[in-house]
């Protein structure tokens, strides 16, 4: 049976009462058609009992199941059924918290293959149970969704030299013949990603420096993305403002919000590729609010903070797994607020600064796995503020801007560690003027601020990028630079900066322009289809396009979606 005191967060998982942690990461599928190549997956973890790594031999077993874990599509033994524990056990060595197993390995007792129609499947769910020896049996939940097994199928199939350009036709590789960005979603922070296993890469820049490098060799097929809108399914939600969006990596979850009379405490997920909108149980939600914020852990969505009657200091995670909602602790919280800034570090939400009436220069770490709060060291840390901006770097937070009740807007920030809790001063040498609600994005690299307003020189259309490594400011290119403006939602795509919507000097926008950092231009966005015009929505970058939900224009609270594909060629590259 599922043990009712399990909670999982991020990728660990704690099991109550005698508190087993489970870290684990998937990490590579290979799920050949050959039947001389073997379909296993490679999974890793970590067990902790109480507060101590485990060591010595652990009984594991496993099961691949359906969402919602009344199917068994493949367990370790060929026993399970139904989501029904197996019956057999798989030994693994633990050393320091740490093991590793092939699961469908036939070599390991008691391990039977995974057959290739588990990854026809469109969800796939791991499912495990552990063993310490002392304690028995005990499933550990929610199960995780094995993502893009399908994909390493079709890869794991093409051997390397396969595609040439003599076996693509001219015209071959169009638009029409991709799902909406599907090439897209194959570029990353270097402009590069590897497509499979069968040495075919996509690359946004031509000639590719770093490929050449490596020994890979343009075949001279290209694609061409579209420069297009695309209205998305209306949702059960009512229009809104205010409100939080988190991208899951399969869909997006919008929550709460205000419309000038309803602060809402409902929600729901968006799934691009199936175009269908799921209702967010209400069951356990956090009260109704806006300018509150969201992050996604991995596995679940954490709602904190903002406003309603009154300013909040509460709470909850959401899993869409299990479409439950688990409150959050409310001892040790930072003191309520709205309009303060938030960043998830891989284990931790930071949440720093914002306003309820007194300004804040304080904030605090959030453990989803303890559910606990820790407070941000105050030693260090930037003036007090609100209407700021942060960012994640992988290793620290960047505070910038912002504004406090004095009327002051500030051109600097703090730079934090939540590991060691000390801050560092970024340099203010040639920072742009200060400001306020400006939107901000991290490259890979470097972050990139643009627009927001202050009282003397009103909105603003410029900017600047801002690298911690060499701790220094350039400013970003003014030719082609979009209108100014003030409350929009900036993405990065891994090659550009995406600024869209807002609110200008004559109301709300619905234009926009994409800022390359490395050519240091600006491209327009069209207009054709494009949204009408909002400020105070929301938008995430889904890895081959920008999403945009909801948004405010004078008394319209919108409660539609829109889908942006930017324009761009894409070069094929071949490894010898």
């Amino acid at each position: 049976m599922k043990n009712p005191l399990f909670t999982l967060s991020s990728c660990r998982a704690l099991l109550a009462p005698w508190l087993i942690t489970l870290t684990f990461g998937l990490l590579g599928l290979a799920a050949h058609l050959e039947a001389a190549i073997p379909k296993i997956i490679n999974y890793q973890g970590r067990v902790i009992v109480g507060n101590t790594n485990f060591n010595g031999t652990g009984e594991f077993k496993f099961s691949l199941v359906d969402n919602i874990g009344t199917a068994t599509f493949w367990s370790n033994d060929g026993t399970g059924s139904g989501g029904n524990e197996p019956v057999k056990s798989v030994q693994l060595t633990v050393t320091q918290g740490l093991y590793s197993v092939l699961l469908g390995d036939a070599s390991l007792t008691n391990m039977t293959p995974v057959p290739p129609s588990v990854f026809d499947k469109q969800d796939v769910f791991l499912r495990v149970w552990f063993d310490d020896g002392t304690h028995g049996s005990q499933l550990l939940a929610p199960d995780q969704r094995i993502a893009a097994v399908g994909f390493a199928m079709v890869a794991a199939g093409v051997p390397d030299g396969a595609i040439t350009t003599a076996k693509i036709a001219p015209g071959a590789v169009t638009p029409a013949n991709l799902a909406a960005g599907a090439a897209a979603a194959n570029l990353n922070a270097a402009n590069q990603s590897g497509v499979g296993s069968g040495g075919l890469v996509l690359s946004a820049t031509d000639p590719n420096a770093a490929l050449v490098a490596a020994g890979y060799a343009k075949i001279g097929a290209t694609v061409t993305t579209n420069d297009t809108w695309q209205q998305r399914a209306l949702g059960p939600l009512a229009g809104r403002y205010g409100h939080t969006m988190v991208w899951t990596g399969t869909e997006f979850i919008i929550w709460g919000g205000y419309n000038g009379s309803t602060f809402f405490g409902d929600g729901a997920r968006y799934n691009p590729t199936t175009n269908a909108w799921t209702t967010v149980t209400a069951t356990g939600a956090p009260s109704g609010r806006y300018s509150h914020s969201a992050v996604w852990t991995g596995s679940e969505m954490i709602i904190w903070g903002g406003i309603n009657a009154t300013f909040l200091s509460d709470g909850a995670r959401y899993n869409p797994v299990t479409n439950i909602w688990t409150p959050m602790t409310a001892t040790g919280a930072p003191a309520a607020r709205s309009a303060h800034t938030v960043v998830w570090s891989g284990s931790l939400m930071v949440v720093w600064g914002g306003w309820n009436g007194l300004l804040f220069a304080s904030g605090g770490r959030y453990d989803p796995v303890a559910d606990s709060w820790t407070p941000t060291n105050t030693a260090g840390a930037p003036a007090a503020r609100f209407s700021h901006s942060a960012v994640w770097t992988g290793s620290e937070m960047i505070i910038w801007g912002g504004e406090n009740t004095g009327g002051t807007y500030f051109n600097i920030g703090g730079r934090y560690n939540p590991i060691s809790n000390t801050w560092i001063d970024p340099t203010i040498t040639n920072a742009p003027v200060g400001r306020s609600l400006h939107g901000a994005v991290w490259s890979g690299s470097e972050m990139i601020i643009f627009g927001g307003s202050n009282t003397t020189s009103g909105l603003l259309n410029t900017g600047a990028k801002y690298n911690p490594t060499t701790d220094t400011w350039l400013p970003t290119n003014p030719t082609g630079a979009p209108i100014a403006r003030r409350y929009f939602s900036p993405v990065w795509t891994g090659t550009e900066m995406i600024v869209w919507g807002g609110a200008g000097n004559s109301g709300a926008m619905s234009d926009g322009s994409r800022y390359n950092p490395v050519a240091n231009s600006w491209s327009p966005v069209t207009n054709a289809g494009a949204p009408a015009a909002r400020h105070t929505y929301t938008s995430v970058w889904t890895g081959g396009e920008l999403m945009v939900w909801g948004g405010a224009n004078l008394s319209v609270y919108s409660n539609d979606g829109f889908s942006y594909s930017p324009s761009r060629t894409l070069y094929l590259y071949q490894r010898p």
